[in-house]
């Protein structure tokens, strides 16, 4: 009987999920790029995510009437999407119209979410720059180093609660194979930049010198020629040359 009790009351205090909220991952995420959105990113461990979801989730109830969606992303299954958005706290959420995104940081009711979008008090924020929008390149290549040390951390933690592997181990391991890495893509950056930049040294270019020939195949150099018009010079003007 007492568990029967205990069973209904935990029923009663767990979160409905709303058949409004759409999950968001890395397959289906460039659809928010389209019309009005509201986005949560959050974590099942996160305290303040559990706080967050009741609201949330009556809030995702009224996307319909307001005419918007009401998105969530996991952050510990989409490890790339924390990445894009460059998620730094837990819960954070996107306000996003046509494109453009702005980061929410109002009060967290469903009242509070409801009059954030029928006021249209999102043109107050400040549209996130250019250069950190969720669907630029540079972005792009955030979300792979986020994907990359996710995929780190599970394997130190396979290596370690799996196989055994001390933590100190595991962590030298990553280290060596860092350091090869590194000295790898050195060699391969200098070897590039010594093909473009070759360092060898070019023959000097000897300067030219004002020469002319004689009538008897020789050379005279540039001061004998000026003597030749310096006498012809005096000779016109009355004087006598030796």
């Amino acid at each position: 009987m007492l568990l029967a009790v205990l069973a209904s009351a935990s029923l009663s205090l767990a979160v409905k999920t709303s058949s409004q909220l759409i999950s968001l991952h890395e397959e289906n995420w460039i659809e928010i790029m389209k019309g009005e959105w509201m986005v949560e990113f959050h974590a099942p461990w996160c305290p303040a995510c559990k706080d967050l979801q009741k609201a949330w989730n009556a809030f995702a109830d009224w996307s319909k009437d307001l005419n918007i969606k009401v998105g969530e992303v996991d952050v510990t299954v989409n490890p790339g999407l924390s990445g894009r958005f460059l998620v730094t706290a837990l819960p954070t959420i996107y306000h996003v119209k046509d494109g453009v995104f702005r980061v929410y940081s109002g009060p967290r009711d469903k009242n509070d979410f409801i009059t954030f979008i029928e006021d249209k008090r999102w043109r107050n924020i400040d549209p996130v720059p250019d250069y950190k929008h969720p669907n630029s390149k540079q972005m792009a290549v955030v979300a792979v180093f986020f994907k990359l040390s996710m995929a780190v951390r599970d394997l130190h933690n396979h290596l370690v609660e799996d196989k055994g592997i001390p933590s100190w181990a595991s962590y030298s391991l990553f280290a060596g194979v860092t350091l090869a890495l590194g000295c790898i893509l050195g060699f391969f950056i200098v070897l590039i930049i010594d093909q473009v930049f070759p360092t060898g040294k070019k023959s000097a270019v000897q300067p030219k010198k004002d020469t002319k020939k004689d009538s008897n195949g020789g050379t005279k150099k540039g001061c004998v020629k000026f003597s030749s018009h310096l006498r012809h010079i005096m000779s016109c003007s009355g004087f006598s040359v030796l």
